[in-house]
């Protein structure tokens, strides 16, 4: 198959963690041309993951299965939580060091929210620690001060997509010499080449922003360059979005 139709095939999906024990699937995974995989990672911290009953995260050490499912050419999309039972003052710092260690480019931080009819709903409701405030970021009483889990969840969100960093990780994304589009357009690129096809006269605004005007331009044009000489133009329009979106 030309590499050509095989980037028009790509395929993204959801797993838990445990797959890197696999590796007969992530073969047959990456021939198919898998090119991003999510997994609710939810928290690097084991003591967590035992008491959320996570233990399929822990099949494989986090770190070593991440590097395995970069290995066969994909990327790691990943959840995590804030707000757990579990989290201590210091739980910020560790989750954004686990963060800077496994380089995965994108990932979502979330406070803890409680839903109907789950066990962690009939749970907090028993402990009488669900609020109905539409002005609070989360339904559930946790166990630490609430504006300073609030703040934590803040400042680990603006820390995790410095456009800079985000950049410097779609570039070793590329040093890994994987055959897959960046994950950035694995996650985004629908509507974003929709609105640079429709508007392929913003680009050159996009490029004046980020690449001229942006702190973080160095950064980018170590990326965007590569791209460029492999004519990923639509791949680096998406990635130039999510860095400045």
């Amino acid at each position: 198959m030309a590499k050509e139709d095989r980037l028009c095939a790509a395929f993204s999906c959801e797993a838990t963690l445990n797959i890197a024990k696999r590796p007969e699937i992530l073969s047959n995974m990456r021939e198919a041309f898998f090119t991003t995989i999510f997994c609710g990672i939810e928290t690097p911290d084991p003591v967590a993951l035992r008491a959320m009953r996570k233990d399929h995260n822990m099949a494989v050490p986090i770190m070593e299965a991440i590097q395995t499912l970069n290995s066969f050419g994909m990327e790691v999309v990943s959840g995590i939580i804030l707000g757990l039972d579990t989290d201590k003052p210091e739980t910020g710092q560790h989750l954004l060091e686990f963060i800077d260690a496994s380089q995965i480019p994108l990932l979502t931080i979330n406070l803890l929210q409680a839903l109907p009819q789950t066990p962690l709903w009939d749970r907090l409701k028993r402990e009488n620690r669900l609020i109905e405030d539409e002005g609070r970021d989360s339904n559930v009483d946790f166990l630490l001060p609430y504006e300073d889990v609030v703040t934590t969840w803040r400042a680990c969100m603006g820390v995790a997509n410095q456009p800079d960093k985000l950049l410097q990780a779609l570039r070793i994304s590329d040093s890994r010499n994987l055959s897959a589009p960046d994950p950035a357009a694995a996650v985004a690129a629908a509507g974003i080449v929709a609105e640079y096809q429709a508007r392929p006269d913003h680009a050159p605004q996009y490029f004046w922003k980020v690449g001229i005007l942006g702190d973080y331009k160095l950064e980018f044009w170590k990326f965007a360059l590569r791209r460029l000489a492999r004519g990923e133009i639509e791949h680096l329009i998406s990635s130039i979005l999510v860095a400045i979106i």
